[in-house]
């Protein structure tokens, strides 16, 4: 961006594909993990958990985070399943567990 004269500010970086899942509930979440997303992406599931919002509020906070310090400034949420549900799930459960620590 510097280098073709551009403001790096007015670029904001972010996440354009983040499948996310949150329940409380571990063998929904480990489901979701290996029979929708990692036979789709073609990956293991260990390593879809280990980077994706998928499971409890707190996990998915925790993951969301990492990426907000590691630098994004913006994440494209893409519910895995029951898409209003999970995204008012989210603004309950996981958005005020963020609110605090991205300020």
């Amino acid at each position: 961006m510097a280098a073709r004269g551009r403001d790096v500010a007015g670029f904001p970086n972010g996440i354009a594909t983040m499948w996310s899942y949150v329940t409380e509930d571990r063998a929904r979440a480990d489901a979701v993990l290996a029979d929708v997303l990692a036979p789709m992406l073609n990956r293991p599931v260990e390593q879809l958990r280990a980077i994706l919002p998928i499971g409890s509020a707190k996990e998915c906070a925790e993951k969301l985070l990492a990426y907000a310090r590691a630098g994004a400034q913006r994440v494209f949420l893409w519910p895995l399943a029951d898409e209003r549900a999970q995204l008012e799930v989210f603004r309950e459960r996981v958005v005020p567990l963020l609110d605090g620590e991205l300020a």
